[in-house]
C-alpha cells in the first residue's frame, strides 16, 4: 500500500471511530505522568498529530480539549499522591532506577520551592520534567486543593497550545497544497531553517 492511501485509510478510520481517537488521546496524555511514560516516550508527538486532525475537522476540537485535557489532569493527581505517599528521599532513590538524574530531580525541586504555582501551572511546557513533576510536587506535599485547581488550569493551556500549533501548521500545508511550486518553496526554506536551528542549538555552548 503506498504511502498516501495508507494516510488516507487511516485518517478515514479516525473519522470513521472518533470514540477511539479520543480514548487513544486520554490514554496517552494519561499515562505519560500517571505512570512516567513521557520518560520514554512523550505525548508531544500523539497530540500535535491529534491537534492537526483537529485543525482538518477530522476530530472535533472540542473532543480533543476535553479528552487531552482530562488525560493529563488525572494523570498528574495520581503521580502527586505517588509522591505524596513516597516522600522526597525515597522518591529520588526511586526516579534513579527510571534513569532520571539527580540533576533534573533538584531542577524540579527548585522550581517548586520557588514558584510552586507557576511550577504546576506551566511545568508541562518543560521536556522530561514534565514527567516527573507531579510526583516531586507530591512529595513535597503541597495542599492538594490548591495543586488541583493550578493542575487544572495547566492542562487547559498545555492542550490549547496544540490547538493552536495544529491549526496554524494546518493552515500552513493548506498553503504549500494550494500554491504548489511556491508552497514547497516556503517548506523547503522552512525545514533549511530548522535543522540549521537544530544543529546551532546542539554545538552551542552556554558557559
Amino acid at each position: 500500500m503506498e504511502l498516501g492511501n495508507l494516510v488516507e485509510v487511516s485518517v478515514q478510520f479516525i473519522k470513521n471511530h472518533p470514540e477511539l481517537s479520543c480514548f487513544f488521546l486520554f490514554l496517552w496524555a494519561f499515562l505519560e505522568t500517571g505512570l512516567l511514560l513521557g520518560l520514554i516516550l512523550p505525548a508531544e508527538k500523539v497530540l500535535f498529530f491529534g491537534s492537526v486532525l483537529a485543525s482538518k475537522g477530522v476530530i472535533s476540537p472540542s473532543s480533543f480539549l476535553i479528552c487531552a485535557s482530562l488525560g493529563t489532569v488525572l494523570g498528574y493527581t495520581v503521580s502527586y499522591f505517588v509522591g505524596y505517599f513516597l516522600g522526597e528521599e525515597l522518591l529520588e532513590k526511586y526516579l534513579s532506577f527510571l534513569r532520571v538524574s539527580r540533576k533534573d530531580f533538584q531542577r524540579a525541586g527548585r522550581l517548586i520551592k520557588n514558584r510552586g504555582e507557576v511550577a504546576v501551572t506551566f511545568g508541562r511546557f518543560i521536556p522530561v520534567v514534565r514527567a516527573v513533576l507531579p510526583v516531586v510536587i507530591g512529595a513535597f506535599r503541597p495542599p492538594f486543593w490548591k495543586f488541583t485547581f493550578y493542575n487544572a488550569v495547566g492542562a487547559l493551556f498545555w492542550v490549547l497550545s496544540y490547538l493552536l500549533l495544529g491549526n496554524l501548521i494546518g493552515e500552513f500545508f493548506s498553503f504549500i497544497i494550494k500554491h504548489k511550486l511556491f508552497g514547497t518553496l516556503v517548506l523547503f526554506i522552512t525545514l533549511l531553517l530548522y535543522l540549521s536551528w537544530r544543529r546551532y542549538g546542539k554545538n552551542k555552548k552556554l558557559f
